[in-house]
């Protein structure tokens, strides 16, 4: 009786043990491009870079019409001038031509790299507040959502990485950033 009594104990308790020796494990997903996309900062972001690409363009628009213009006044003096000054004419304008567009270039890029400054800003801040997320929720795992097929809306933090985010940042600023030349 007493060796029933034991053996009747031990698996009461094993069983009543086992669902916390075999807890299923927390899982989070959450997407970063889309939570700085919808986030405040990002939309900040996204609104400077986009007004500096287009200072960007219309400077580029005004370099090509500038361009052709003397490119005309280089076809009319065509006839009047030596084969060699109008050559050295043709080589300037290119020169020139060049020299622009590398210019209109490392502005690009200077905005480019910017650019990436901020996002990293924000990424910063989001790292923060998904750790923040993850102990708060006891996770055992945290993924990127491009790195899952398929995920229940219950375990995407995204929305909650967005607010948290419009709290701690609201705005990021986009300072074009001086590009290395190479060898220049």
């Amino acid at each position: 009786m007493f060796k029933k009594l034991t053996t009747a104990f031990f698996v009461l308790a094993s069983l009543t043990f086992a669902p916390a020796a075999f807890a299923e494990p927390v899982i989070l997903v959450f997407d970063v491009d889309r939570a700085i996309a919808l986030s405040k900062a990002g939309k900040s972001m996204a609104k400077q870079l986009e007004a500096q690409v287009q200072k960007v363009r219309t400077d580029e628009a005004e370099v090509i019409k500038g361009l052709q213009s003397e490119a005309e006044k280089l076809k009319e003096q065509q006839k009047l001038l030596a084969p060699e000054a109008l050559q050295k004419k043709v080589e300037e304008l290119q020169m020139k031509e060049v020299e622009r567009r590398r210019s209109l270039n490392e502005k690009s890029q200077s905005i480019q790299a910017g650019g990436q400054r901020a996002a990293a800003e924000i990424v910063k801040v989001a790292e923060q507040e998904l750790s923040d997320i993850s102990k708060e929720r006891k996770a055992d795992i945290v993924m990127r959502r491009e790195a899952v097929f398929f995920a229940s809306p219950a375990i995407d933090v995204t929305g909650e990485l967005v607010s948290r985010l419009d709290k701690k940042l609201t705005k990021v600023t986009v300072t074009p950033v001086a590009v290395q030349n190479n060898g220049r």
